[in-house]
């Protein structure tokens, strides 16, 4: 069963699959009421950001949906055969690449998406060629993670990405925190979004004090910009 919407320039597909039979009118109008909910969301003025990027920031953190659809997978393909233009708020000349967001039937989460520096200027956006985006200050500032999540890989290094830190925030989605002057966690070490994880740093293949910053679902970026919170 297929629904589509289109949210300004994107072309927006629902796909479900059901394991016997069609799928009943209860859970057809779920998901007419699931992509209203999703277009309702895009289309608040009153909210900042891109209306794309509101949408996957609901997702994201929405990852977690228990049996919203009331059927075995649900997924969202984000339809589009060019680059949309950058998101204003970030002050970026940039373009963000599109991507599937995948959207499981678990148990819910109430968690936020927070940002993982306090104040920062972002120097370099996402693209093909930077799998992430560079966000500029002052060497030392506090880094935290963006969701809760479990310390997964810790590497020090003078080359490429320097000092690095990355947190496993499950169901598929990780973050890495790069260039780190400092780190202050263990692996496998739980932690939440007030945890320091590390200080900004130049360690590595940088030019200046810089936190670099990557997001992957089921092993692949995600433009961070999408879930990045920008109301703040």
């Amino acid at each position: 069963m297929k629904y589509t919407t289109t949210i300004g320039r994107v072309k927006v597909e629902l796909f479900l699959s059901h394991k016997s039979g069609r799928p009943t009118k209860s859970i057809s109008s779920k998901t007419s009421q699931f992509v209203s909910h999703l277009v309702n969301i895009a289309m608040d003025k009153h909210k900042k950001g891109h209306p794309l990027s509101r949408v996957l920031k609901f997702l994201f953190e929405k990852k977690k949906i228990k049996k919203a659809l009331g059927v075995n997978l649900a997924f969202l393909m984000i339809a589009t055969s060019a680059f949309m233009p950058s998101i204003s708020a970030f002050n970026s000349s940039e373009p963000v690449e599109l991507t599937t967001v995948v959207v499981q039937n678990t148990t819910t989460t109430n968690h936020s998406v927070r940002n993982p520096l306090d104040t920062f200027i972002m120097t370099q956006g996402y693209s093909f060629f930077h799998r992430g985006i560079d966000l500029n200050e002052e060497t030392g500032a506090p880094v935290y993670p963006i969701m809760n999540g479990v310390v997964e890989k810790i590497i020090y290094s003078r080359f490429a990405y320097g000092n690095h830190i990355i947190i496993d925030h499950g169901y598929g989605f990780k973050s890495l925190y790069a260039h780190l002057s400092k780190i202050v966690v263990e692996m496998g070490e739980e932690i939440d979004q007030e945890t320091v994880i590390g200080t900004v740093g130049s360690t590595g293949f940088s030019t200046g004090s810089h936190l670099h910053f990557e997001v992957y679902e089921d092993g692949k970026t995600l433009n961070p910009l999408l879930v990045l919170n920008q109301d703040k």
